[in-house]
């Protein structure tokens, strides 16, 4: 059987007090954790830096798909609801 001295418990003890702080700290700012990490995530790499033309196109192609999507999903809704 494990032996309980006061150092174990002293340790235990403090160690499930920061535990418990910092995850208060996380959920308190868990918005703001969230932005911060998305937005260095999605920083370019030089921040004065133009996309090139192929980038463009892409996301262009990307919003075209989504567009068509959506479209396409509100015709349906739209069908389904007459019925």
């Amino acid at each position: 059987m494990i032996n309980f001295n006061k150092d174990f418990l002293a340790g235990f003890v403090s160690g499930t007090i920061v535990g418990a702080t910092g995850y208060r700290l996380y959920e308190e700012n868990a918005g703001d954790l969230k932005r911060l990490v998305k937005n260095d995530v999605n920083q370019p790499a030089q921040l004065n830096a133009e996309p090139s033309l192929e980038e463009l196109i892409m996301q262009k192609e990307n919003l075209e798909d989504m567009i068509a999507e959506k479209e396409l999903a509100d015709k349906v809704a739209s069908s389904d609801a007459a019925k």
